[in-house]
């Protein structure tokens, strides 16, 4: 009986502790870039896209801007002032990183004449690599 204890004493020091759930690294965010949400995917590239993560100026976004449509409140959400700018297989509710550019406001895609609400308050952008 004394062997079997001396030998479970012995197995339980000897035993590493291994980390079943290694630590996730966090992806970083590249500079200057903010994470934002494809809250409205209108008609003609008629877009609303929501600031999710980081800081820009609220004379810059609709800290809450209601959809007179649907009734539905966004926040800190803003229109595409170059509606081109978003690739074209982002869905409603896609998470993104994109940064202020005023670099491509002539950029041109197919769009139309169509009117779907957005909010006053535009920016224009690109998407982060």
């Amino acid at each position: 009986m004394k062997k079997l204890l001396f030998c479970c004493l012995l197995f339980s020091s000897c035993i590493i502790q291994v980390d079943v759930q290694p630590e996730k690294k966090e992806k970083l965010k590249p500079e200057n870039c903010y994470k934002g949400r494809l809250s409205l995917k209108g008609i003609c590239n008629n877009y609303v896209i929501e600031l999710i993560e980081g800081a820009i100026d609220t004379s810059k976004v609709a800290v809450h801007w209601t959809n007179p449509e649907t009734g539905k409140i966004y926040n800190n959400a803003f229109a595409l002032s170059n509606r081109c700018a978003l690739p074209v297989g982002l869905k409603e509710g896609d998470e993104f990183l994109f940064k202020l550019d005023s670099s491509h406001l002539n950029a041109e895609c197919n769009t139309c004449a169509a009117y779907s609400p957005t909010p006053k308050k535009t920016l224009s952008i690109s998407i982060c690599p």
